[in-house]
């Protein structure tokens, strides 16, 4: 029996700022995408094309913006979102976004209305988990 492994897509802040992906790193029957050792960083010309290929690959996106504006990493949300919803409004139930608290507080309730909203890393974890044992049963 072939186990087909989920694509996750690893958005955010990268690793010398935080290096929260280090929580994903043993997860069994997940294939993980970071942009900062899976993709060339050296330009936005290249790197930009790399990881929009990866974002509409993915089947699940995580993504920590941290506290700086992460404008790349809305973009990455965004476009995930774009090619996982029918409808404008509607919830991805495959997008996990670890809310920092010390970001801005106006913006909460409406980055809520794009996918599950957590805490912490280890709740993304968690939440993954919970996202593919729904996809598997």
């Amino acid at each position: 029996m072939n186990i087909i492994m989920k694509k996750v897509y690893l958005a955010g802040q990268p690793n010398q700022y935080d290096n929260w992906r280090k929580n994903f790193e043993n997860i069994k029957g997940f294939d993980f995408y970071d942009p900062d050792t899976d993709s060339d960083q050296s330009s936005p010309n290249i790197f930009f094309p790399q990881d929009l290929k990866a974002v509409s690959e993915a089947d699940i996106l995580i993504a920590n913006p941290g506290t700086p504006p992460s404008e790349g990493t809305w973009i990455e949300v965004g476009y995930f979102l774009a090619l996982n919803t029918k409808t404008p409004g509607e919830q991805c139930k495959n997008i996990i976004i670890i809310w920092n608290e010390d970001r801005v507080k106006w913006s909460i309730e409406f980055v809520k209305k794009v996918g599950y909203v957590v805490n912490t890393a280890e709740e993304a974890v968690e939440k993954l988990q919970q996202i593919n044992q729904h996809h598997n049963s």
